[in-house]
Parts: C-alpha cells; sequence; structure tokens
C-alpha cells in the first residue's frame, strides 16, 4: 500500500473512532433531546439560531427517513446520525491534515493531527455538536485555500458554510488579515467584500426559506446571559487552560520567525472573535465551538517541536 493511501486509512481510521464515541457517548444517552431538536428544525419550529442551522439536520434526514423503512425509529435515528457522525468527522479530519500537510512533511502532518484529534473528545460537551465539527472542517479548508493561494474556492465554500453556523463569516477574516500587506491592496478589499455579500446572499435564501429573525430577545441572550453564565460557571477555566496553554507555549516560541498567516491569525482574528467576543456569545464550557482555535494553534506550537518536520520553508516566510 502506497505511503499515501496509509495515511488516508488513518485518518479514516481516527474519524470511525471519533463518530462511534460521539454515538455511543452522546448521541445514543441523549437520543430525545436529539429528536426533538432534529424534528424542530426539520418541521421549521426550531428557535433561531437553530432553525437556520440546516445542513447537516436535512442530510441527516435522508439517512434517517430511509432507515425507518427497515429499522425502528430510534434505531434508524441512531443509525442516521452515526452514518452522518463518520461522514463529518472524516470531512473534518481530512480538512484538517490537509491544512497540516502544508506546513509539514508526512510524519509531522500526522502527528499534527494525532494531536488534534486527541482534543476532539474533550471538545465534545454538549449533545449537538455536529454543526461545530463541521465549521472546524470548513474552516481548515478555507485555511488552506487561502495559504496556497486558492482563495477563489472562497466564494462557493462561504456560500455553504452560511446553511451551517454563522460563525463561519470569520472565515472572511482570516483571509483578510492572512497578509499585513493585505491593508493597502484594494483587490482584497473587494473581494473580501464579494464574499460577505456572497455569504448575506446565502443568508437571505435561508432567511425567506426559514423565516423568523434575531430581534432584541438574541442580542440580550447573547450579551447578557451567555456573559452571565460564563462569569457564574468558571469551570471552562481549567477547560480552556489544559487545552490551549500547553500549545500556546511553543506556539510563542521563536514566533517572530513563523508565517505570517499563523502569526497574524494568533494574534488578530483569534483574540478579537475568539478569546473575547465568545465570552459574550457563547457558553465557554462548550470549546467545541472553537475548535478553530486549534487549527492554528497545534501547527504553530510544532513548529518549535518538530522543526525536523518542516516543508515549504521558503514558501512559508512569506505567508
Amino acid at each position: 500500500m502506497k505511503t499515501k493511501n496509509k495515511i488516508y486509512f488513518l485518518v479514516f481510521f481516527i474519524a470511525l473512532i471519533l463518530a462511534y464515541f460521539q454515538t455511543l457517548r452522546i448521541d445514543a444517552p441523549n437520543y430525545d433531546l436529539k429528536l426533538t431538536r432534529h424534528t424542530s428544525i426539520i418541521q421549521n419550529s426550531a428557535e433561531y439560531p437553530y432553525k437556520y442551522r440546516l445542513l447537516n439536520p436535512f442530510i441527516t434526514n435522508i439517512w434517517f427517513t430511509g432507515l425507518k423503512l427497515v429499522l425502528s425509529e430510534k434505531a434508524a435515528f441512531i443509525g442516521a446520525y452515526f452514518f452522518q457522525n463518520i461522514l463529518i468527522f472524516s470531512f473534518m479530519l481530512f480538512s484538517v491534515f490537509g491544512f497540516f500537510k502544508f506546513w509539514f512533511d508526512d510524519t509531522g502532518a500526522v502527528v499534527s493531527l494525532l494531536l488534534f484529534s486527541v482534543i476532539v473528545p474533550l471538545s465534545l460537551t454538549g449533545y449537538d455538536v455536529l454543526g461545530d465539527m463541521t465549521t472546524a472542517g470548513i474552516m481548515s479548508l478555507g485555511f488552506t485555500y487561502i495559504v496556497s493561494g486558492k482563495e477563489k474556492y472562497l466564494y462557493p465554500l462561504l456560500f455553504i458554510s452560511a446553511f451551517n453556523e454563522l460563525q463561519l463569516i470569520l472565515l472572511i477574516a482570516f483571509y483578510f488579515f492572512s497578509k499585513i500587506s493585505n491593508l493597502k491592496e484594494p483587490k482584497v478589499y473587494l473581494k473580501s467584500f464579494l464574499m460577505i455579500v456572497i455569504f448575506a446572499a446565502a443568508y437571505a435564501v435561508i432567511y425567506f426559506l426559514r423565516g423568523g429573525y434575531a430581534a432584541s430577545e438574541d442580542v440580550n441572550w447573547y450579551f447578557t446571559k451567555d456573559a452571565a453564565f460564563n462569569i457564574a460557571h468558571k469551570d471552562w477555566i481549567p477547560l480552556w487552560f489544559i487545552m490551549i496553554a500547553p500549545l500556546f507555549y511553543f506556539a510563542i516560541k521563536g514566533f517572530r520567525t513563523k508565517p505570517e498567516f499563523l502569526k497574524n491569525s494568533l494574534i488578530i482574528v483569534l483574540p478579537l472573535f475568539y478569546f473575547c467576543a465568545f465570552f459574550f456569545i457563547a457558553r465557554l464550557r462548550e470549546i467545541d465551538k472553537a475548535l478553530t482555535i486549534f487549527v492554528i494553534l497545534i501547527p504553530l506550537a510544532l513548529l518549535s517541536v518538530l522543526p525536523s518536520h518542516l516543508k515549504n520553508l521558503n514558501k512559508q516566510n512569506n505567508l
């Protein structure tokens, strides 16, 4: 078997393990909650923002509908989500691996992927996480397009991503701040504006299909209830410290010599839109919503830990 095929088998094998873990430890025990959420989204009776997160529920509903022809409802539902788990975890890990592969040789990329995979189970803190896994995969794929100079593929990717989660609009920020020189490039402003238009157009389609709105009560939730929850429940502090602090130490080691895209993402985009904004718009114990942080932190850290497994050194210095 060729090395490439062996690596692909390894990535899929990890995805299969994570998918089974998700099914056994999260989906099956929370069957009633997941079925209620799934049904409400399909029937368009879910509250905002869940009623706009269509990608996984509607794809899963295809498998669910088919399996119900031969299985009981519960078995069909669990089976449908197990299959969807395999698809989404495979997509996420292959996308993450592709991004890591840009910076490292096969060994370095596999080590990076294994480190990321170890983090994933600890991030599964809720019963409805497939959207967040999809977000991490789309972000990683988008990052690969940015660093490889294929940003034209961001346009269709952003359109599709709007049907998953609003958070994915941040991919435009990662593109815009990928190089400091972008601040002086009119074409970058134009491309970023077009990306915003495309994402907004997709979101408009969802709005006209689903109705509803993000009213003042939603804003009140974001900027009072989540912040208050984070202040009252400080169990997120050791979680974030354990997962981030060791990586952060190596990420900032020799920081000046590291690729510009990774550096700018760490010091500009992540602090503004994850470390700060997440305090107000998310419950910080749900770290699955912030897996993008690790897509950036892991290569930054392993550039110091595994210097013998780097590649594209000359190209990286210009990114």
